[in-house]
């Protein structure tokens, strides 16, 4: 499972960002509170992550902390 990952912001919109992880880019959903603290494209960026599985579908979610996470 994916529990961390550190990159660069290469976009994000209102619900998700992708993550450059050394020339692999990660989709991870986050939330309102999660996207307002990020820092802007082309920055420096560490999520910590929780992924869904489910039979048609993987999520990646997003968090700044471990607390955050843990709540989810």
């Amino acid at each position: 499972m994916i529990g961390k990952l550190t990159g660069r912001l290469d976009y994000r919109t209102t619900d998700h960002v992708l993550i450059d992880v050394r020339g692999v880019g990660y989709l991870v959903y986050c939330s309102e509170r999660t996207m307002m603290s990020l820092p802007g494209t082309g920055e420096p960026v560490a999520l910590y992550t929780d992924m869904v599985v489910r039979e048609d579908l993987m999520q990646l979610f997003g968090f700044t902390s471990l607390v955050e996470k843990e709540w989810h």
